[in-house]
């Protein structure tokens, strides 16, 4: 049974954990934008009749407008808290293990989702202490700590295998995608019948039942803490030396990240790996923006999405996400090569985007989700490619920069995004869709380049 319990253990990994956090943040996101809707407009129409409903005041352009203002906040206090800790924290887990980084964010995030409930229940409390609960989420880094300990906890576990990594990484990109699925669904439903408390709840339950998993199940693997150690023995007498421990702790972590990311390394590796990363970034502002103006844009005449249908649409789309990685995906890389998927990933992506623009009806909406099905492809393939660059001692230092990076772009696609989503509310509301498809059209580019470059050795490095 021991043996069994073990071989289940390498199987069943980072998923659930991945699984859990997004759940709950996709849970989160639509009953935390509906609060705010429902707070501006009980502080501008002073009505809570109408404002009860989202029916009655859909197009009120003034409340559009003040929520999207406020979303943005919200977005930018996130962001700013969460770079700091995403920089440091995956070097630190090459040392300290992955499980520690994995339990961080889950423990503030059970502080913020009761702040976001206690908004939710009274009245009187200001939807501005919601940006306290952005700040608790973003101090421990947030999802990018999820994502960064857990493509790193893979990339330990798959060393010297990069077709098993790839897949695995794929599957665990695609936990993203489940979660978002039960998330939409589970969320809609439970806003639609329970109210926003509901919802609320059912975010602490996620990150209550994911601690559970780390602490009772998750084990960190044994190629992690072998290999960090030679990593690390430059910086032993600085460890060990008197002073500020805090500030050593601070920028030692930040300057291996950053060791990681720009050493010299043979051929154009290094080049690569920072393309790589630029496309995350931008992978990442897109999908950011898009979740954080969609409730508005879809709510928005002539498609007048109540709560519960935008929650079966994204519930549909992710489903589709999920179905790309877990059964297209596998099948595709036994006659097509990863980096052609990757590209055509991207290419479905943009056509998806500009539809979304387009559309005016709910089945011209709907149709964006089937579009888009194979978009989550290039992203396991990014991050697949660039754990493959560095070696097995970088890999938090990697992802932890990479991390640090995506939480930036909390703070710049809101202010693009949920900045010009007002300025062109009427006049073609879906012009951030298509500032959106051309940052995807970047992508692409990028990955072809990077397709040409020449290959090398990918663990061979040049000293400086």
């Amino acid at each position: 049974m021991s043996a069994w319990k073990e071989k289940l253990r390498r199987v069943v990994t980072v998923e659930p954990v991945i699984f859990f956090y997004m759940t709950s943040i996709f849970i989160v996101t639509p009953a935390y934008q509906q609060m705010v809707i429902i707070k501006v407009c009980q502080d501008l129409l002073k009505n809570d009749t109408i404002c009860s409903k989202p029916t009655h005041h859909k197009g009120d352009e003034e409340i559009q407008a003040t929520a999207s203002y406020i979303l943005l906040l919200y977005n930018a206090t996130l962001s700013l808290v969460s770079i700091p800790p995403a920089i440091m924290l995956g070097s630190w887990s090459d040392r300290a293990g992955r499980r520690s980084v994995m339990a961080l964010p889950s423990l503030l995030s059970l502080l913020s989702g009761g702040l976001l409930l206690a908004v939710a229940l009274l009245d009187n409390i200001s939807i501005y202490w919601t940006l306290i609960a952005a700040a608790l989420t973003g101090v421990t880094g947030g999802y990018v700590s999820i994502f960064l300990s857990s493509f790193s906890y893979l990339a330990d576990l798959t060393m010297g295998s990069s077709s098993s990594r790839t897949l695995r990484m794929a599957v665990a990109e695609s936990m993203i995608f489940v979660g978002g699925t039960v998330g939409f669904l589970l969320g809609g439903f439970l806003e639609q019948e329970c109210g926003l408390e509901a919802a609320f709840g059912a975010y602490i339950g996620c990150h209550v039942l994911e601690l559970l998993y780390i602490v009772l199940w998750l084990k960190d693997p044994s190629t992690g803490k072998n290999t960090c150690t030679s990593a690390y023995k430059e910086d032993t007498d600085e460890q060990r030396s008197p002073g500020d421990h805090s500030r050593l702790f601070i920028l030692k972590y930040t300057k291996l990240s950053f060791k990681a990311v720009f050493k010299r390394r043979s051929g154009q590796e290094r080049m690569k790996l920072h393309f790589l990363i630029l496309c995350t970034f931008i992978n990442n502002l897109v999908a950011v923006g898009d979740q954080s103006i969609l409730l508005l844009y879809l709510m928005y005449e002539p498609r007048e999405f109540t709560t519960a249908m935008f929650g079966v649409f994204n519930s549909v789309r992710m489903l589709l996400l999920g179905f790309g990685l877990l059964g297209l995906f596998p099948v595709l890389m036994r006659c097509i090569k990863e980096m052609t998927l990757a590209k055509l990933s991207a290419v479905f992506r943009i056509a998806s985007y500009v539809l979304l623009a387009l559309s005016n009806n709910t089945w011209m909406v709907f149709l964006v989700a089937v579009i888009g099905a194979p978009a989550g492809i290039s992203q396991a393939v990014i991050r697949s490619l660039s754990s493959a660059i560095v070696g097995p001692d970088e890999q938090g230092a990697m992802f932890s920069f990479s991390a640090s990076v995506e939480a930036t772009c909390i703070l710049i696609s809101a202010t693009i995004f949920n900045g010009l989503y007002p300025l062109t509310l009427t006049t073609f509301p879906g012009m951030p869709f298509i500032i959106m498809a051309v940052f995807m059209l970047i992508v692409l580019i990028l990955l072809q380049w990077i397709s040409e470059m020449p290959a090398t050795h990918p663990r061979l490095v040049i000293s400086d």
